[in-house]
């Protein structure tokens, strides 16, 4: 009798823990400062998701050209997140959402000569002055903080939506010059920190984004 008891009051506990502890789940995309967005939630109780996500965005632009040479930029934008989202509130679609993106963002820039120099009654080509090359990188590990609105794995099956606005610390810029032909010299260790020390108050990305999402 007593070995039915326990067995019925296991079950009991089981089935409550599993009610409250209810996974559902949720796909989205959307659109945000740093690009297209793919996300996959899931969820642990009421006041928990997780959800992991990719972000990608690639654009290459010219910087301007003058007589004397032409800039080319590209922006790299790409990372994947792994965040956690807490629902402080009862019966509200609020939350604070934090974890790590693993980012992969970078910056590539090309200065290209375009006409001839003359140094010294000698002559140069574009070819022979050659190219200088940049490009920024940031830290891969950049932990990241937020609030937003929406609660993608709540309520029946459908759609929803969600509102971010966050930041994520990618720290200080590493700046990387290689350079060939004459321009060679420009690409010195001096010329790359005088880059990053212009580029210290971009060590916080700013986050916001707004997206679909369908809960299964």
């Amino acid at each position: 009798m007593k070995k039915k008891l326990w067995l019925v009051l296991l079950l009991v506990f089981g089935l409550s823990l599993s009610t409250s502890l209810a996974q559902d789940w949720a796909a989205g995309i959307k659109v945000s400062t740093m690009g297209g967005n793919i996300d996959v939630y899931r969820s642990f109780g009421e006041k928990f998701n997780v959800h992991v996500g990719y972000n990608y965005f690639a654009l290459t632009q010219s910087l301007g050209e003058t007589e004397d040479y032409k800039t080319e930029g590209k922006i790299g934008l790409s990372s994947i997140s792994a965040l956690g989202d807490f629902f402080p509130f009862e019966s509200s679609t609020f939350r604070i959402t934090g974890g790590i993106m693993y980012n992969l963002n970078v910056i590539d820039a090309t200065l290209t000569p375009t006409r001839e120099y003359t140094v010294g009654g000698d002559t140069y080509s574009p070819e022979e002055l050659g190219n200088l090359d940049a490009s920024i990188e940031f830290n891969k590990f950049s932990p990241y903080l937020g609030l937003g609105f929406g609660n993608p794995t709540s309520g029946d099956a459908g759609f929803g939506f969600v509102f971010d606005v966050g930041t994520m610390y990618q720290g200080t810029a590493v700046v990387d010059l290689q350079a060939e032909g004459l321009l060679k010299p420009s690409a010195s260790e001096d010329q790359a920190q005088r880059i990053q020390d212009n580029l210290s108050w971009f060590q916080w990305y700013p986050v916001v984004s707004l997206g679909i999402t369908y809960k299964f």
